[in-house]
C-alpha cells in the first residue's frame, strides 16, 4: 500500500469510526489520576477513533499482545510519533496529533500517557 493510500484509507476509516466513537466511553478504565483523567478525555475525542477499533493497523491498548512491546518504548519516541506522525511495520499508519492539529504537544502527550496507562492496565490484567 501506498504513503498515499494509506492516507486516504486512514481519513475514510476515521470518518466512518468518528460515528461509532465516544458513545463507548464507559468502556475504558478510569484512573484515579487528574492528569490520566485529562488524556481519557482527549483520547475519547481524538484517539479512540481508531485505536479503539484498529483503524489503520492503530494498536489496541485493550489487547495486550499489541502494546508489551510498545510499553517499554521510550516515552518521547512515543510522543514522537504521536505528535508528529509515524509509518509503522506492515504499512500502519499514526497520522501527526491523530489527525486532530488543534492539539497542543501537551495535549498528545496527556493523549498518550493515558493509552500507555490503559494498556499497561490490560497487560497486568492478563498476567492476573
Amino acid at each position: 500500500m501506498t504513503r498515499a493510500l494509506a492516507v486516504g484509507v486512514f481519513s475514510l476509516a476515521l470518518a466512518t469510526s468518528v460515528l461509532m466513537s465516544s458513545a463507548n466511553a464507559e468502556n475504558y478504565v478510569q484512573f484515579n489520576d487528574e492528569h490520566l483523567d485529562y488524556g481519557r478525555t482527549l483520547w475519547l475525542e481524538t484517539c479512540e477513533a481508531c485505536h479503539g477499533y484498529g483503524i489503520a493497523g492503530a494498536p489496541i491498548p485493550m489487547k495486550p499482545r499489541e502494546w508489551r512491546e510498545r510499553v517499554i518504548k521510550p516515552e518521547a519516541e512515543l510522543y514522537d510519533h504521536a505528535i508528529n506522525g509515524f509509518f509503522g511495520p506492515g504499512d500502519t499508519m499514526m497520522p501527526a496529533r491523530g489527525g486532530n492539529d488543534a492539539l497542543s504537544d501537551d495535549e498528545v502527550r496527556a493523549a498518550v500517557d493515558y493509552m500507555v496507562a490503559l494498556a499497561k492496565f490490560y497487560i497486568e490484567q492478563e498476567r492476573n
